[in-house]
Order: structure tokens, then sequence, then C-alpha cells
């Protein structure tokens, strides 16, 4: 035999025994079994109603003449998990200048939180008790919306309905 078919004899002799030493690849061969990725959880943050918070309101009295009121507000919440409490005091211009000290109790929500108030109120000539409640939402991180009820017994007792933008700075939980 010549030296060309001797190398084409061994060319194809050692496909061949390539051919039948090998398997075809599967997926499932790839050495066992591939581990699936664990996904994160989601985690819903909750909304930080804690800390100090200033804003203005608007809004009437439904009682009587349906005066227009417009004021500032300013406190601060403390936040256990869903429990909020603070306190805060407002100023309220209309037919008369009306100032409140008041205590808030509530619970916090995802986004939204709703209390209950109570405390002094102050006018130019009288003294007397204020009390109602309210429902604030966070439109982002730092800036809520509400609407509030505050029933006020004075000289002559009014209930107002108010609207709130209010503005957080942040505090700490408890």
């Amino acid at each position: 035999m010549s030296g060309r078919i001797l190398r084409k004899l061994a060319i194809a002799l050692t496909g061949a025994l390539m051919a039948l030493g090998s398997q075809p690849a599967f997926a499932a061969d790839l050495g066992g079994k591939v581990p699936l990725p664990v996904p994160e959880p989601i985690e819903i943050s909750q909304p930080d109603w804690a800390g100090v918070y200033f804003g203005g309101h608007l809004g009437g009295s439904v009682d009587g003449d349906n005066d227009f009121v417009g004021g500032l507000q300013l406190g601060h919440n403390w936040q256990n998990g869903n429990l909020l409490f603070g306190g805060e005091g407002d100023i309220s211009f209309g037919d008369d200048t009306v100032g409140t000290i008041r205590a808030r109790l509530g619970y916090a929500g995802p986004a939204w939180a709703l209390y209950g108030t109570a405390g002094v109120a102050i006018t130019d000539n009288d003294e007397g008790v204020v009390a109602g409640g309210g429902l604030e939402y966070k439109i982002d991180e730092r800036t809520s919306i509400g609407v509030e009820a505050l029933h006020y017994s004075l000289d002559d007792d009014f209930t107002v309905i108010r609207s709130r933008l209010t503005w957080h700075l942040g505090g700490q939980h408890f």
C-alpha cells in the first residue's frame, strides 16, 4: 500500500473510533441538577410617619355660617410598628383666629395614617377643648395630603373640616 492510502485509512479509522467513542450531549447530562436562582422577597416598605412635620390647611366650618379657615400646623410623630402617636400645634385664620395644641394617636398603614386627636383650643377671648380625627396619605416619602375634622367647644360649638398638605422631615422609631 502506498503512503497516501495508509494516511487516508488512518484518518478514516481515527474518525470512526472518535464517532463510536463519543455520545450525544443532552441538557440533562450536564453533571447534575442546575440550581434555580431563589428570588429575593419583595419588601414593601412602610412609609415613615415618625419625626417633625409642618404644613398648611384650608377648610371651612360646617355649622352655621360656613366660615372659611386657613392656617398652618407643626407637629411631631413617633412610630412603633403601626402605632402612631404625637403632638401637634396649629393656628387657623378665619373670622376669628384659633390656635390648638393637641395629642394625636393613630394607626399607620402601608401608605396612609388614620388618627384621632384631642386637646385645647384658644381664641382671642376664650379657651376650650377640641377633638376630632383625620386621614393622611403619603404621596411620596416626605409629602402627605389629608383631610381632618375638628369639633371645637368654645363660646360657640362648631366643627371644621379641612384639607391638609404636610411635609415630613423624618425622625426616630421606638
